[in-house]
């Protein structure tokens, strides 16, 4: 679910914070919906499973120009103010809430103390 930030613009309308990918997640196309795991088992060098990659590259192809349009209509909300990018401070916040064991969250947190913002403030 998407953030609203605390501005209130243009008649009571509340801007979402979301990035791309979020919004993509948020529409049923996150990044996990490319491919078949099963398909790295096999050997398809026949004719049943050339026509199984054929079926599964076609779902792709289906799947990616989805996210392409889906990443147009992201890009005009943007543009209209109707989301917003969430700024680089708001991504280390929300990346510093994460599981301390990953790299990623302790380099985060690192950020957030360089910049003498407290990152356990904004838990929830």
């Amino acid at each position: 679910m998407a953030k609203t930030s605390g501005n209130i613009r243009g008649g009571g309308v509340r801007q979402r914070v979301m990035t791309e990918e979020q919004y993509l997640a948020s529409m049923g196309y996150g990044r996990a919906g490319f491919g078949d795991v099963a398909l790295a088992k096999g050997n398809y060098r026949n004719g049943a499973g050339r026509a199984i990659l054929e079926r599964q590259n076609q779902k792709d192809m289906e799947y990616f120009n989805t996210r392409a349009r889906l990443r147009e209509d992201y890009n005009r909300l943007v543009s209209s103010g109707q989301i917003r990018q969430p700024t680089r401070i708001e991504q280390l916040m929300q990346t510093a809430q994460g599981n301390s064991d990953n790299e990623a969250v302790r380099a985060a947190r690192r950020a957030l103390e360089k910049r003498g913002i407290d990152w356990r403030k904004r838990r929830r």
